[in-house]
């Protein structure tokens, strides 16, 4: 007999929308177009998807990891929905922040200047180049390149140099 797996923390349930807060760390964004085109989608077919969050004590709020767009067209300004679908996971900051970028890639849509500070925000909280490499599928190439754009010199601080030349005197 097969067993029964049951994944509690992926039940989905209905909050107060001022419950929800952003994150400040996502690197996706959609043209107004598209926000439109998600607006009559929710009109017409309802949430297909709740908004992902985690519980944050401190701020006594769900903070998203992934829906944000979704979320904004609940806002009064667009469609004034009260309450909302969501689901909490229960991850760490860096799982977390990898976890808004998986989300975002598989759709196809981010920005190269925020995946950059994405990367320094997850390196500053000492996850490892191999392993940001290997949860958000970067190759070393684009990591050291993100590095290189947000400027700052700390992030190498633990790169390993070979010297590419010698002094010799004439």
């Amino acid at each position: 007999m097969k067993q029964e797996i049951t994944f509690p923390c992926l039940t989905t349930r209905l909050v107060a929308r001022d419950l929800v807060v952003a994150n400040n760390y996502n690197p996706n964004s959609v043209p107004p177009d598209k926000m439109e085109l998600l607006r009559q989608s929710i009109i017409d077919n309802g949430f297909c998807f709740p908004i992902i969050t985690i519980w944050d004590a401190d701020q006594e709020r769900y903070v998203i990891i992934d829906g944000f767009h979704r979320w904004t067209i609940c806002q009064p300004e667009w469609l004034d929905i009260p309450e909302i679908p969501i689901v909490v996971l229960t991850h760490d900051i860096s799982a977390r922040m990898i976890a808004t970028k998986q989300f975002n890639a598989a759709r196809g849509f981010h920005q190269v200047d925020l995946d950059a500070d994405l990367v320094r925000s997850l390196i500053e909280q000492g996850v490892s180049e191999e392993e940001i490499g290997q949860r958000l599928q970067m190759d070393m190439e684009t990591i050291h390149r993100y590095k290189q754009l947000t400027g700052i010199a700390e992030l190498f601080k633990n790169a390993a140099y070979s010297t590419a030349w010698s002094m010799e005197e004439i």
